[in-house]
């Protein structure tokens, strides 16, 4: 295994360029927390969204060891009270490692206005000290649903550019419980793309099939060892189709190899929480037989302890005026 390199800040903008190009600067922030996950909202074909009326659909429901596991880690990750961990990531991306290092809360309260809610706050740091002197300062994502549920805030500070978004939660869910879908939750933790960890699981379990049997293994320090189950999902085939479709030239074209083609997720033993996910690709969706291109981990996590409301506050440090992307959110869910 290569060594592991900060991230070189020009590359970075390089690749914030791409998922601008991409229309993607709402997920910018989901990128670096989840991986690569959020690039299989898109293909080739620009604005590419999957619908009911894709690829995707009708899907037939899987059965098995490894997808009971799987909604056993969702009831367990949906049904804890709170959520404190320290976060590490690390993709290999156009060449270059990105790396994040953070932190990740959750809070639920139970009933308000006849609903539970899901308050969150993701904090990365996306730069070492050694480049951090380069620009001024370290770059960074934070991602907020404030004590208030009012507003999701996104925060992102990129070089001499920062920019601060604002989604309007009632506005949001609104919208959402008006289509009666139900393929759509209403709750914003559940939500993909907003900044809950149920959203995101959910999100993979659409994407990807887990099929093999689980393997019991251990991950952590030498002195401290956590007895985990691996699941491996695996890219379900209509989008495996979709992504290797001719080109106009009459050519298969190769999965994008910022799209993971397998998922391995290492989940506790004793609660049932997601502590690890691997990230594999290959071309042709073969089954990977190399070392994974990325990874994104849970540590230090503490589950159903208080958490202080003020933890979800949010004053944004510089005088930036929010810009309401509510509208926008809105469309892509609708899209789905």
């Amino acid at each position: 295994m290569k060594k592991m390199e900060f991230i070189n800040v020009s590359r970075f903008r390089y690749f914030i360029n791409i998922m601008q190009k991409e229309n993607m600067t709402h997920i910018i922030y989901i990128v670096l927390f989840f991986s690569a996950l959020v690039f299989i909202q898109t293909d080739r074909k620009e604005n590419f969204i999957f619908s009911q009326n894709s690829v995707l659909a009708p899907q037939i429901e899987p059965q098995g060891e490894a997808d009971s596991l799987f909604r056993e880690m969702l009831s367990s990750v949906e049904g804890a009270i709170s959520i404190s961990a320290n976060i590490r990531q690390q993709i290999n991306l156009f060449g270059t490692e990105f790396h994040g290092v953070g932190s990740y809360h959750e809070l639920k309260t139970p009933e308000l206005h006849g609903k539970e809610m899901t308050r969150f706050r993701l904090e990365l740091q996306i730069q070492s000290p050694a480049t951090a002197k380069e620009v001024g300062s370290p770059n960074s994502i934070t991602v907020v649903c404030d004590r208030t549920y009012k507003y999701i805030y996104r925060y992102i500070s990129l070089e001499d550019e920062k920019i601060l978004e604002r989604i309007e939660i009632k506005r949001l869910t609104d919208a959402l419980e008006a289509e009666r879908r139900s393929d759509i939750p209403t709750e914003v933790g559940s939500m993909f793309g907003l900044g809950g960890l149920a959203g995101m699981l959910r999100e993979v379990r659409k994407r990807y099939d887990f099929l093999e049997t689980p393997v019991r293994t251990q991950i952590g320090e030498e002195n401290n060892k956590i007895n985990v189950r691996k699941i491996r999902g695996e890219l379900k085939p209509a989008l495996i189709k979709s992504l290797t479709e001719m080109d106009s030239n009459n050519k298969k074209q190769k999965i994008p190899n910022y799209i993971p083609t397998a998922i391995d997720i290492f989940i506790g033993d004793d609660d049932r929480f997601p502590f690890r996910f691997d990230y594999f690709w290959t071309a042709d969706a073969s089954p990977p037989s190399g070392e994974r291109f990325g990874y994104f981990l849970f540590y230090n996590q503490v589950l159903h302890d208080p958490i202080s409301e003020t933890m979800f506050d949010y004053f944004p440090s510089e005088n930036l005026s929010p810009t309401d992307v509510t509208e926008q959110i809105i469309r892509r869910m609708l899209q789905r």
